[in-house]
């Protein structure tokens, strides 16, 4: 099957756990200083932080091989190191920070989950270097 995307080496696919919903948020900054006397004035000051939040969820029964994936995908992000993300449809997003990883099981059957939730969420690298992706 065609995966939805990749962070680093790990797959976001419908046969190995995929994500239901992508969120992609742009911040842009401005001042804000109150003058005295008058309303308050706006100067741009930049571009602000990129974030994306992927949600999905594995259904080990029909997707064993994802059931493992979100320990090893925080164990890597535990390493500090930006990791690329790349869209099903060939678009390089560029290098990114994991910020946060939730995992949530439920409907457990036998001591196993039979349904495993996650939240990840991203900021976009800003550092330097030479690795564009």
């Amino acid at each position: 099957m065609r995966p939805l995307a990749a962070l680093g080496s790990f797959v976001f696919s419908p046969d190995v756990g995929s994500y239901e919903e992508f969120q992609r948020r742009w911040r842009f900054s401005w001042a804000k200083p109150d003058p005295i006397g008058s309303a308050p004035l706006k100067q741009w000051t930049g571009k602000g932080d990129q974030t994306i939040r992927i949600s999905g969820g594995i259904w080990p029964e029909i997707q064993p091989t994802g059931a493992w994936k979100i320990e090893a995908l925080a164990a890597v992000a535990g390493l500090g190191s930006p990791m690329s993300f790349v869209l099903g449809n060939g678009l390089v997003l560029g290098r990114w920070c994991v910020e946060s990883i939730s995992k949530r099981e439920s409907e457990f059957q036998s001591s196993r989950p039979s349904e495993i939730k996650f939240d990840i969420e991203m900021s976009k690298y800003s550092g330097g270097g030479l690795w564009a992706f």
